[in-house]
């Protein structure tokens, strides 16, 4: 990444944790790779009823799984997450069923789930008003003798909203422990990043105080510990960084998106033809992390939580 404003430290892809990705515990890779798969099941299905009409809209987070997993088992079960629409994921990490996640895209729910249980508040559909909620959140329990570390989950779009700006300066300002998550997937619906902005978020968040990283989030393992050693800051330091998390969009913003009138073909192809999913599966097994047996199990589980979504939202 670009390097620091003032005295900002931030890392960089290269080694930045200091850890092979074979030093992660056997059991959180087995981990991410069941969440990647069972989230996948449950989006593809998702799509699925919403072109049936039972579900209104859908958003989905394909091409993000490895951005999501690898974030959301670095933060565990320590941090209160803020998520924006994509989320679905880091939701089925934090134990929320794939049901309760879909239930409201359907008109079914405001909220599946119950926020202070999984530490996970609801989707907010107003682009980057969760930046606010959740500084205002980890300032709120600050003051009253509950520190609680926040992660805020949002896209590349949302940073050209004022609240965003905003949310990261009453942050540096207040040295709110709050962790920023940005998922750049370099598209703010059809207009690419490279029209949005002309200095990159990392580099953004240093203008504001906030020690920042830049990172290739397309594979869980570089990913998790990466986000793990920005979770550490928040944690050790008592103030905020960023995180920015470059990764990929396969599908369109959402369901309503016909992406293919403004992307390459080529470039969509190529997304599509470099699964996180398939070839996470691959390395796993590859390693003797997982073997058929276990892929079978997982398999399984997978296909009964998009089954439960047919039942539960079928018509």
């Amino acid at each position: 990444m670009s390097g620091p404003a003032g005295n900002m430290t931030p890392s960089c892809d290269e080694g930045a944790t200091g850890l092979p990705a074979n030093e992660i515990d056997a059991d959180i890779r087995r981990l991410m790779l069941r969440h990647m798969m069972v989230t996948r099941a449950v989006d593809d299905e998702a799509g699925r009823l919403q072109n049936q009409g039972s579900v209104d809209l859908w958003l989905s987070c394909r091409g993000q799984e490895a951005a999501q997993v690898g974030s959301a088992m670095a933060l565990a079960d320590t941090a209160t997450i803020f998520p924006s629409y994509r989320e679905h994921a880091v939701a089925i990490a934090r134990g929320i069923d794939g049901v309760d996640v879909v239930a409201q895209w359907a008109g079914r729910t405001f909220c599946g789930w119950k926020p202070r249980e999984h530490r996970f508040f609801p989707y907010t559909l107003v682009v980057g008003a969760q930046t606010l909620h959740a500084v205002g959140y980890a300032l709120g329990q600050r003051i009253q003798g509950a520190p609680d570390p926040v992660a805020v989950y949002f896209g590349d779009g949302a940073t050209s909203e004022g609240d965003v700006s905003e949310a990261m300066n009453l942050a540096a300002v207040e040295s709110a422990p709050v962790l920023f998550v940005c998922q750049n997937n370099g598209w703010a619906i059809s207009k690419p990043s490279s029209d949005q902005m002309l200095t990159g978020i990392a580099t953004r968040a240093n203008g504001f105080g906030i020690t920042s990283w830049s990172v290739d989030a397309t594979e869980p393992d570089s990913t998790y510990l990466h986000c793990l050693e920005a979770w550490r800051h928040v944690q050790t330091t008592g103030s905020p960084g960023l995180i920015e998390l470059r990764t990929i969009r396969t599908a369109g913003h959402s369901s309503s998106d016909a992406h293919t009138l403004y992307r390459n073909h080529d470039e969509i192809a190529a997304a599509a033809a470099n699964d996180q999913v398939t070839a996470y599966r691959q390395l796993l097994h590859g390693e003797g992390v997982v073997d058929d047996s276990w892929l079978q199990h997982a398999d399984a589980e997978a296909t009964a939580a998009a089954q439960r979504l047919v039942e539960a939202l079928g018509r």
